[in-house]
């Protein structure tokens, strides 16, 4: 089902009908005719315009003109394939305002009636620029933008003038009106500013405009224009009622027997008109959609309802071909963006046809809307908000697919996929749901609200109640509490999670976070709450927190290594901030992370190949350094023992040199606390000890070319492969496999990156594997003794200057 239809016997189906019915006198786009007695008019460098334009001045104008540009991204282009015209900039055009607005100020006031905008309010034209299309100049369909707050449309004002084609085509909901100039009078023609429109080329002499911003000036903060008949908004309440009391169906791939899911929690009603963000408001909505918004709000008080105005984005994908393929072309993929600051098409590829309407559109196979903004009846500022819609909760008296994207994407044929055309829009949209419902649909949109609201609650001693608001956010808490990016959101919850004062309910609210999301400044909220609840739910909420599964859940992500690094400056936080329960707070975090950081530790050491396995745990070492200053802050001497003897033991020898730069970061730092420093030197003893054992190791012969096979499979294959490779002598191997076999090979060099060139001759039958052992193993060995070396000397000279009390033996 479309996402903005319903079917005919449904509550929301008839909902639309009845507002199908409501609209404003007015159209989309209007036109005036005014004479130019009072249009007192000079360009600079060409002086005072007469009227009709002649071609003499109009060629004149055109030669003190530039090319008009329009944007892509944050790019100024020029491209006269899209804009083809001259333009002359404001500053250079003087027009008498007093004499000028004898004129302009009855025609705005005219056109604002034929737009169907409300009476109270007035028009307010800004000038834009000043025009000038010669013969062959055109603009393609666009589609302005709205450069101010108050700004609703456009205003074109063609001069007088001898000239032929340049008509303006102004388009919006399949419906297209086109004007053309005058020789003798003023054209004065308005749109909103979401419709598609464009200047098709000049035949014949010069089309000269002046072109204006509407803005729409005047009116109360709710203004949404006249409401409908008294009996449309009786007929409206009790539909809304029945709306709210039906039963939705069973999910679509519900088993058959599956029963009836509860009534819609909201009513989304899409207007006509697209909007963006700044140009939303109850007092800015174009043409019927403001009576519309009017009536519905007051059938809402009606049926008990609250009601807001939001900014929906529409996805919509439809099944989709070029006009006049017989078959599928494979691969190709068009797209296009209309740019909010400019106006105009930005393609990654030029479309068969001016814009993606030059496709035809079949059935729809899936669409999505989103509601991303609000406004409620106070009219204060669009709330930001994320709250997916279902079909169940929309209707419209328009289709989507009857208005102009945004942002459109063809995808052409690509085997069992494509042909296919993606759509964007964003369109405005009423909002209504019970009032009795209003805190969870509000806080599921708005999760942030939702626990300021638990906050005022609390201080206003209802405990019980904030309690009760808590729980009702159980079911769709989870999913929507990573929404908010503000970073107060996690303090929020934290303050609210102290309040509510149940263990449970506590959980539930942090439950969707990540133990990154604790830094300093939330130090003493965290230290409170381990205090209130105790040792076990913090481990518990911990271990919740720290389940690598789960993914990020939380608004504000952070690099878990870094943040592990930084754990000594949080854990001082703790304890300064919190007294003893800071340092309980501390302990239990640090015995969290060291636990998650093992088995990441363990984890790495197996990893292979060993230049992946080396960089993993490489990278380990500042929050190795992390748990152990953390530890020496907090006091857990038992964990610092812990992590030492985890850190030493014979299984993590791939970690040393991990642990070497984590003692060298260490020493560039400064010297380490007191508490720190015995863990440091009990690694730098056990690094130094490791390093003599290896170097103690007889370096390779210059003719030894043996190579340990590391173990890891015991087949045939890997039998024979090793014997080759402990061979100090063989360095070649022609071995005959099948292409199974010989993948089975080439899978364990290169697993371990052994210094073995391998290759398949493609003759006879099998094809022959020729494995060459290659000098590499010499350099590499080479290098490894040097590095070593320089990790014994180097801690060696920390052993002299106050680290391990052990003197390493001289290097050999």
């Amino acid at each position: 089902m479309s996402s903005t239809t319903a079917s005919s016997t449904t509550p929301r189906a008839r909902i639309g009908e009845l507002l199908g019915g409501v609209g404003a006198a007015g159209s989309f786009t209007a036109r005036r005719i005014a004479p130019a007695d009072d249009l007192d008019l000079e360009v600079t460098g060409l002086g005072r315009l007469r009227f009709p334009v002649s071609r003499t001045r109009a060629a004149r104008l055109c030669r003190l003109a530039r090319p008009a540009r329009y944007g892509r991204g944050d790019q100024t282009l020029l491209d006269r394939g899209v804009r083809d015209t001259w333009e002359i900039p404001k500053s250079r055009v003087r027009i008498d305002k007093r004499r000028w607005n004898r004129t302009l100020l009855p025609v705005l006031d005219a056109l604002r009636a034929d737009l169907g905008l409300p009476e109270g309010r007035r028009l307010k034209a800004e000038l834009h620029s000043m025009l000038v299309y010669a013969p062959g100049q055109f603009f393609l369909p666009h589609r302005d933008s709205e450069k101010a707050d108050e700004m609703v449309g456009t205003l074109v004002v063609t001069l007088p003038g001898s000239f032929k084609g340049g008509a303006l085509v102004v388009e919006h909901g399949g419906e297209k009106a086109t004007y053309r100039g005058s020789q003798k009078a003023l054209s004065f023609v308005a749109f909103y500013a979401d419709c598609l429109h464009e200047v098709k080329p000049v035949k014949d002499g010069h089309r000269v405009v002046l072109t204006y911003n509407l803005l729409l000036d005047g009116g109360g903060a709710a203004d949404a224009g006249a409401t409908g008949s008294t009996a449309t908004v009786d007929a409206l309440a009790p539909r809304l009622r029945e709306h709210f009391e039906t039963p939705r169906p069973p999910r679509r791939y519900a088993r058959e027997d599956a029963p009836p899911r509860k009534p819609p929690a909201r009513l989304v009603y899409l207007l006509d008109h697209q909007y963006t963000e700044r140009g939303l408001g109850w007092d800015r909505l174009k043409g019927s959609d403001g009576a519309r918004a009017a009536t519905l709000a007051a059938a809402a008080e009606q049926a008990g309802c609250e009601t807001v105005l939001a900014l929906a984005e529409i996805q919509e994908t439809w099944d989709c071909f070029e006009p006049g393929w017989d078959r599928p072309r494979w691969g190709r993929r068009r797209s296009w963006a209309r740019d909010d600051d400019e106006e105009d098409w930005i393609e990654d590829e030029p479309p068969p046809r001016d814009d993606p309407d030059g496709y035809e559109l079949g059935e729809l196979i899936d669409s999505s809307i989103t509601l991303e903004r609000w406004i409620d009846r106070a009219g204060k500022r669009a709330a930001p908000v994320v709250s997916d819609v279902e079909d169940e909760e929309v209707c419209a008296t328009t289709q989507t697919s009857q208005l102009e994207p945004y942002a459109a994407e063809y995808e052409g044929y690509m085997g069992n996929y494509g042909n296919t055309m993606d759509r964007w829009y964003r369109r405005a949209a009423i909002v209504l749901w019970p009032r009795e419902r209003a805190f969870t649909v509000r806080a599921e949109a708005d999760p942030s609200w939702a626990l300021a609201e638990i906050q005022r609650r609390l201080r206003a001693g209802g405990a019980g109640e904030a309690r009760e608001m808590a729980a009702s956010m159980a079911p769709f808490w989870r999913g929507v509490a990573g929404s908010d990016g503000r970073p107060a959101f996690f303090a929020k919850a934290l303050r609210a999670a102290h309040g509510v004062d149940e263990p449970a309910l506590a959980a539930s609210l942090l439950e969707p976070f990540q133990v990154e999301a604790l830094i300093p400044a939330r130090a003493p909220a965290w230290a409170a709450l381990v205090e209130r609840y105790g040792e076990a739910w913090t481990r518990e909420l911990l271990s919740s927190w720290s389940n690598p599964s789960r993914g990020w859940m939380g608004p504000e992500k952070r690099d878990p290594l870094a943040w592990l690094a930084a754990l000594p400056r949080l854990c001082e936080s703790l304890r300064t901030a919190g007294g003893a329960a800071g340092t309980t707070a501390a302990r239990l975090l640090l015995e969290d992370s060291w636990r998650r950081l093992a088995e990441t530790i363990a984890e790495d050491r197996d990893v292979t190949p060993p230049r992946v396995r080396d960089r993993a745990l490489a990278a380990l070492e500042g929050p190795v350094l992390g748990v152990l200053g953390g530890a020496a802050v907090a006091e857990v001497d038992g964990l610092r023992d812990e992590a030492v003897a985890f850190l030493r033991a014979r299984e993590n020898e791939p970690l040393v040199p991990s642990l070497v730069q984590m003692l060298r970061s260490a020493a560039k730092a400064g010297k380490p606390g007191s508490r720190a420093a015995p863990a440091l030197d009990a690694v730098a003893e056990h690094c130094a000890r490791r390093l003599e054992a290896r170097l103690e190791r007889r370096a390779r012969a210059p003719g030894d070319w043996s190579i340990v096979l590391p173990p890891g499979c015991g087949c045939e294959l890997c039998a024979t492969l090793g014997t080759f490779l402990a061979d100090a002598n063989a360095q070649q191997l022609d071995w005959p496999l099948a292409k199974q076999r010989r993948q089975h090979v080439h899978g364990r060099l290169d697993a371990h990156e052994l210094p073995v060139r391998h290759e398949t001759r493609r003759k006879g039958s099998p094809y022959t594997l020729a494995l060459t052992k290659t000098k590499s193993l010499f350099e590499r060995e080479a290098r490894e003794r040097r590095a070593w070396r320089a990790d014994l000397e180097w801690l060696a000279r920390r052993g002299r200057s106050g680290g391990p009390g052990r003197r390493s033996r001289p290097a050999r």
